[in-house]
């Protein structure tokens, strides 16, 4: 079982960092605001309407998983590992209103790229964590989904393997059955060849 912590947990950290990162890059990579998705070997391009909508469907995805991440640690005293990303000024705003413990920050971009995004690490209480999710949620609107900071908790003995085995697959199932929801309406959507990194499989 420890062996299958070592391997599911790490892969969440991964995923979690690799996802802010690519977010990041193919936003800066792309003027007019594009994603290519590849779902079960088919490939697709989101523009215009679909790709606002994939952005709500990754905001929406983030609050999810945090959501099933802290009701997993429920019961659990210790403080708890997270990671997230914003703009200079909504990191600021996070640590000044919430009571974290910063052990890292990275700053992504400088004055030539014209990237203001950092990443952080720290250590809060269940408490806050769910205080943070509530001020989220509270704050949200079909306007603000692209602003709101990226929020993920890190690898902690409050969360198993096989509760991370099953939070990992109830994310992927959530974001297929969006995506599909996306590409059946197909506004914006185009066929593509497969170049891309985002890859679901039922």
């Amino acid at each position: 079982m420890k062996n299958l912590q070592f391997i599911i947990l790490p892969g969440i950290v991964i995923g979690v960092i690799g996802g802010i990162l690519l977010f990041f890059a193919a936003y800066n990579y792309y003027p007019q605001k594009n994603v290519n998705i590849n779902l079960n070997g088919k490939c697709y391009e989101f523009l215009d309407e679909a790709y606002q909508k994939y952005q709500d469907l990754v905001s929406i995805r983030e609050r999810k998983l945090l959501t099933l991440q802290i009701d997993s640690l429920e019961g659990s005293n210790t403080f708890v590992p997270i990671i997230f990303s914003g703009s200079s000024d909504e990191v600021d705003n996070i640590i000044e209103k919430f009571d974290i413990n910063i052990t890292e920050i990275q700053t992504i971009g400088d004055q030539n790229t014209q990237v203001d995004k950092m990443i952080v690490k720290g250590v809060v209480s269940n408490t806050i964590l769910e205080q943070i999710l509530d001020n989220i949620s509270e704050n949200i609107t079909d306007n603000t989904t692209n602003s709101i900071p990226k929020i993920g908790i890190l690898p902690n003995s409050g969360i198993s393997a096989s509760e991370s085995a099953k939070i990992s697959d109830n994310i992927d199932q959530f974001m297929i059955s969006g995506l599909k929801k996306i590409i059946v309406e197909k506004n914006g959507v185009k066929e593509t060849e497969c170049r891309s990194t985002i890859i679901y499989n039922d």
